[in-house]
């Protein structure tokens, strides 16, 4: 039986092998589309030679600002985009580009939904974390008061 689980995990990872300490690590292979990725976008902002020891923020767009939906997103960003960051952008839609084979565009926009599915779930925990916040300081209130009363009573 022991093999068995032995064999599965095998075959459910790989081994990678970090070449600066010659240590063996065993990845998942659910992993390995996003290794791909990762790996694909930083040959892309390698290739770009993107000088960001400067990072200053780019010069404002001239437009006015809005907000998108529900959310406090503004459009353009403010403050406004580094370099590093626009590189950072700039190299994940083209990576999504190649991986998928769409245009440009279209990889652009699905970043968008991506970034805008994780604001909505951070969103969400965040939600989450102020009702438990407020049910704890209401345990505490009702704790704090129920002893208080019992002391004043002996």
């Amino acid at each position: 039986m022991q093999n068995n689980d032995s064999t599965v995990q095998a075959q459910s990872t790989f081994a990678l092998r970090d070449e600066s300490t010659n240590e063996r690590m065993e990845v998942p292979l659910s992993l390995l589309d996003l290794i791909k990725y990762e790996y694909e976008k930083e040959k892309i902002k390698a290739a770009m030679e993107v000088d960001t020891t400067n990072d200053d923020e780019l010069p404002p767009v001239h437009r006015d600002t809005s907000f998108i939906g529900e959310h406090d997103i503004q459009v353009p960003a403010n403050p406004f985009l580094t370099k590093a960051q626009v590189t950072e952008l700039h190299a994940s839609i083209k990576a999504a580009q190649e991986r998928w084979g769409i245009s440009y565009k279209d990889a652009a926009h699905r970043l968008y939904l991506q970034k805008m599915a994780q604001v909505q779930v951070e969103m969400a925990e965040v939600e989450r974390l102020k009702a438990m916040m407020a049910r704890c300081r209401q345990l505490i209130n009702e704790t704090i008061r129920r002893h208080s009363g019992r002391a004043g009573s002996t």
